[in-house]
């Protein structure tokens, strides 16, 4: 008898012009949302990319207001994470 394969992690990617810098305020709050979700989130700006959950890592890529940034989730509620976390930044 064969094992079944496990199911792949679902992904999702959304990208968000910035209503404003990331700076520690929306850092904070987007890694509170984050820690509600199951999935593993990351924000990229430019070349650089953060876990979400860090705050000091958040703030480190220097993304500013009306930059464009992208959000890629990989677990079972990536969708969810990404709504909820787009909504944080505005869009």
């Amino acid at each position: 008898m064969s094992a079944r394969p496990e199911p792949l992690p679902e992904t999702a990617e959304r990208s968000i012009v910035l209503t404003e810098d990331l700076h520690a305020r929306p850092a904070s709050t987007l890694a509170q949302v984050a820690a509600a979700f199951a999935s593993s989130v990351t924000i990229s700006y430019g070349s650089r990319a953060a876990d979400v959950r860090s705050v000091l890592s958040v703030m480190s890529l220097g993304a500013t207001g009306g930059g464009s940034v992208t959000l890629r989730a990989t677990g079972s509620d990536a969708p969810e994470a990404l709504a909820a976390l787009g909504a944080v930044l505005g869009a």
